[in-house]
């Protein structure tokens, strides 16, 4: 059995990428022999260095590509295939070097067979396995060499053991059924486990079996919950910091600080009197244990009371969750019996019933592989989500596009309803709604009293991140269709159609009837591409276009008239079927009950796009709508966006909930806070009928503890204006001043940019000459994860990093792998973003201006941000826009913004008004 592992470079010389290589051969008895070697390769760089530890002293002595290889062929000597570790996308470049062109690759397996890990870099390969904490991300590869023979003995003795892999026999049948390689292979090193690692491993103890099912959890009926009582009890400030300073007095490294409990002694005063709070707390306050401590304590004194928290990322769901709340639980054990869930969106999840509609007996190979992918990650739901999925695993399972389709069609978002109790989705709602704490994020949390099992369950929110909560809210009240979901779904009522006898049950349309209203259905999808197409015939395709209420399209019900055709459509296609959800008519037919359950999942399909058709139909003429549209080769995509939600917010949860505590960084705009005041709903609003008792609205703010001298801001003297029309003096200006600054802080810093496309104008002109500097130098790329970069730039102290918008919020780089922010452009909303056309065309030219400009102020003050984030924390901003003009010693702020942003047509805001209001 032969392993290999490479390390390889970005750029290509004369085609090959590899610069390192290490091998193993094992032999059954534990037998091992190995091989090592570099192979010359001129264009490492400071990053290449640093993972493989590879100096340029070694690299002088490597010898050439053709050696490397024939002495490699003559090691492997004839081995009908090897297993690799390959971080670097090289396999075909390593078949070649190895003379072998059979190969399984173990980065893939971890994928495959670990897909909840947050990373799969070798670092977090590495720290998996161990279990403990790795400070560095390099790998000689002697050390790669034996993480890829680490990975295999784990795969193959746990991932397929039935002792530690409950479901290893349901995986064990379907690898040997797709007939790969990376089938056979697994399987053959699971049941000669011993052979090769002179370990003993217990046999498989049941016979592998395709009965996947009985493997699932199911929703259990939960506990009936306390009421709550009445009068509420109240939390006691004095107790509550009490509480911080034992935490302190007994956590090593837990800080106790007085602004932390100033902030928990607001958030319990809005519990106690079912206010509404707004606070924004600076860094290094401690906001997460801030709100969580007075939410457990008033859970402790108010059994039956609920509360749910939600936050934008997931990373910060996860930690509250895993870290903090256990945190919470270890130093303070009186709150035992509080019930506590993470609850993901749906769209996280698998629904186990679409995936069994999409088995069928005759797949076999990579789409055998996809299924059983999506079939693993509903086994691991409570870690994994199928909505992450690993660069190796689209590699390989999606070359031909139908791996995202599976992804796609197996999705719990839609079309997977309380009834199916074995789906994780399910599940995981069916415990959320026996919870006393849900942990969650801003899109479910908007939609949560629409769920038919947890609608009015909850009294109680804490928003966190909450300057991202508005665009949470417009994306969950958005209407969307997909031509390819009713297309899908009318497909496959077709193929069930004709597997049915002649004899259709009697009291239903026949046969032909139904077939043909299903082509009826299939010509009204067309006819409404054709509708969108006369809208625009040069539209490029694939792109996102606007269209506002008062477009000519809507004026004379066309698109309209097209749209409510094909609603009419669906809906006759769906009574066409009507028999199928009734017992009675359905066993007259002598079906069986797997045909009616697929059958049956289209039907919920269809009746949710006959919904959702109505809605965009009601929506796109309001003024307070955006309507967007996507033209495909074959397929088209509308959705209908709500412009401002401050009255949905206003009726859906204001109106309804007991109390709301908002909180983030920054939340204020030139010190207050009446533009998040209006922009959710707190301002009182003529189109809503005011309650008979108005809420309390409470605003407050804690400053951050960190020194206010602790970063120096600084616009160079050669910055130019990020003005559009100044972009060539602006792209010129930041590649002339970018090596200069990194070099002299010698690296350990973060370049944000306003766009990809600023990214890739700035690489095109120096990426050659930073990648020459002796700083590794990290780069976001569009589809990548964000976290191996985040892991990476920590563990690499002199590290450079460059990214766009996921890194000017939600990151911490503590200590002194980060001393200094670059900010390239002033980070304006991009001037052709639908919802900012839409708000020009609803709001006055003040007030559209003013929100441009709120928006503005928090992405900056968020980027600023990312760089002090613990009490030791120094170093410097530099904003290479001169539209810039800091005040002294005011990090956090935004005094003036002068010049044009992108794209603004001077008639309609003249300069000199907006110079006004920015002195103002």
């Amino acid at each position: 059995m032969a392993f290999i592992f490479v390390h390889a470079g970005r750029q290509p010389v004369d085609g090959r990428r590899i610069y390192a290589v290490a091998a193993a051969v094992l032999e059954p008895g534990g037998g091992r022999k190995t091989f090592t070697s570099l192979i010359d390769y001129p264009r490492m760089t400071a990053r290449e260095r640093y993972a493989s530890g590879v100096s340029r002293e070694m690299m002088a002595a490597a010898p050439s590509a053709g050696a490397v290889s024939e002495k490699l062929q003559a090691f492997l000597d004839g081995t009908p295939f090897f297993m690799a570790l390959d971080d670097y996308g090289v396999i075909d470049e390593l078949s070649a070097l190895s003379g072998t062109a059979r190969f399984v690759d173990v980065g893939f397996a971890a994928e495959f067979f670990v897909p909840e890990l947050r990373s799969h870099t070798l670092k977090s390969l590495w720290e998996y396995l161990t279990g403990r904490e790795r400070d560095t991300v390099g790998f000689s590869p002697e050390e790669g060499l034996d993480l890829c023979i680490d990975l295999a003995r784990h795969i193959s003795g746990s991932c397929l053991a039935d002792d530690h892999t409950p479901y290893a026999p349901v995986l064990r049948r379907f690898m040997a059924r797709s007939g790969t390689l990376f089938g056979s292979a697994w399987i053959g090193l699971h049941r000669r486990f011993k052979d090769y690692f002179g370990e003993g491993v217990n046999p498989s103890k049941e016979f592998d079996t395709a009965d996947w099912r009985r493997f699932l959890e199911r929703v259990e009926k939960a506990a009936e919950k306390p009421k709550a009582r009445r009068p509420l009890g109240r939390i006691s400030r004095e107790n509550l910091e009490n509480l911080y300073r034992d935490i302190s007095a007994s956590a090593p490294g837990f800080t106790y600080r007085r602004e932390q409990v100033q902030f928990a002694g607001h958030v319990a005063d809005a519990l106690n009197d079912a206010a509404v709070l707004t606070i924004e707390a600076g860094t290094g306050t401690g906001k997460t244990l801030g709100y969580l401590l007075p939410a457990m304590e008033y859970l402790r004194l108010n059994p039956g009371e609920r509360i749910v928290v939600s936050t934008y990322t997931k990373s910060l769901q996860e930690q509250l969750f895993h870290n903090e709340i256990a945190f919470i639980r270890q130093t303070l054990p009186v709150y035992p019996d509080i019930r506590i869930v993470l609850l993901k969106g749906k769209t996280s999840y698998v629904c186990v019933e679409k995936l069994d509609n999409l088995y069928d007996e005759a797949l076999t190979g990579e789409d055998l592989l996809s299924w059983l992918y999506c079939l693993v990650t509903a086994f691991r739901f409570r870690q994994a989500e199928i909505g992450t999925v690993g660069v190796r695993i689209r590699r390989y399972l999606d070359a031909g596009g139908r791996f995202g389709r599976m992804l796609r069609d197996v999705s719990a978002g839609s079309g997977c309803p309380p009834s199916h109790t074995r789906c994780p989705a399910q599940v995981v709602t069916a415990q959320a709604g026996a919870a006393d704490l849900v942990i969650t994020n801003h899109h479910k949390l908007a939609l949560l009293d629409r769920d038919p099992l947890l609608g009015g369950c909850f009294d109680n929110y804490i928003i966190d991140e909450a300057n991202h909560f508005e665009p949470a809210v417009r994306n969950a009240f958005a209407l969307a269709i997909h031509s390819r979901d009713i297309k899908a779904a009318a497909d496959g009522l077709a193929h069930r159609l004709r597997s049915l006898p002649d004899g259709m049950p009697e009291t239903n349309t026949a046969a032909a009837g139904i077939t043909a209203d299903l082509q009826s259905l299939r010509e009204a999808l067309a006819d409404f591409r054709d509708g969108l197409l006369s809208i625009d015939s040069a539209a490029a395709r694939g792109a996102v276009h606007t269209l506002h209420h008062d477009h000519p399209i809507f004026a004379d019900d066309g698109l309209r008239c097209r749209m409510e055709t094909l609603h009419a459509a669906v809906e006759t296609v769906v009574r066409g079927f009507v028999w199928v959800k009734d017992d009675t008519l359905f066993d007259a037919a002598n079906l069986d009950r797997k045909t009616r359950r697929h059958m049956a999942i289209h039907l919920e399909l269809l009746e949710e796009c006959a919904g959702t058709l109505k809605g965009i139909r009601e929506a796109v003429v309001s003024e307070n709508t955006v309507t967007v549209y996507r033209i495909f080769r074959k397929h088209w995509f509308v959705a209908a966006h709500p412009v401002a939600v401050g009255d949905l917010i206003r009726r859906q949860i204001y109106g309804r909930k007991r109390c709301i505590v908002y909180t983030a960084a920054t939340l204020c705009h030139r010190d207050r806070f009446e533009s998040f005041r209006d922009i959710t709903g707190m301002a009182p609003s003529p189109t809503i009928e005011e309650a008979a008792a108005p809420r309390a609205f409470r605003f407050e703010r804690i400053p951050s503890p960190f020194p206010g001298d602790a970063a120096e801001i600084i616009v160079p003297p050669g910055a130019a204006s990020g003005k559009y029309d100044n972009k060539a003096a602006w792209v010129a200006a930041v590649s002339n001043a970018l090596p200069e600054l990194i070099r002299a802080n010698q690296g350990r810093t973060l370049v944000l940019f306003s766009s990809y496309r600023d990214l890739e104008q700035i690489l095109d002109n120096i990426g050659g000459a930073l990648e020459a500097l002796p700083y590794p130098l990290l780069v976001q790329r569009p589809g990548e994860p964000t976290a191996d970069l985040c892991d990476e730039f920590r563990a690499v102290r002199e590290s450079v990093l460059l990214g766009v918008d996921t890194f000017w919020y939600g990151v911490d780089f503590k200590g002194d792998t980060l001393t200094q922010v670059i900010i390239t452009r002033i980070p304006y909303p991009p001037p052709n973003d639908p919802i900012q056309t839409a708000r020009k065309h609803l709001l006055p030219a003040r007030d559209f201006w003013e929100r441009y400009r709120y928006d503005t102020n928090i992405k900056m003050k968020q980027g600023i941000g990312r760089l002090i984030r613990c009490e030791t924390d120094r170093g410097k901003i530099v904003v290479l826009d001169s539209r810039y003009r800091p005040r002294r010693l005011r990090p956090p702020s935004i005094p003036r913004l002068v010049d044009a942003p992108e794209g603004r047509e001077e008639k309609d805001h003249p300069q000199a008004e907006e110079n006004a209001v920015a002195d103002r």
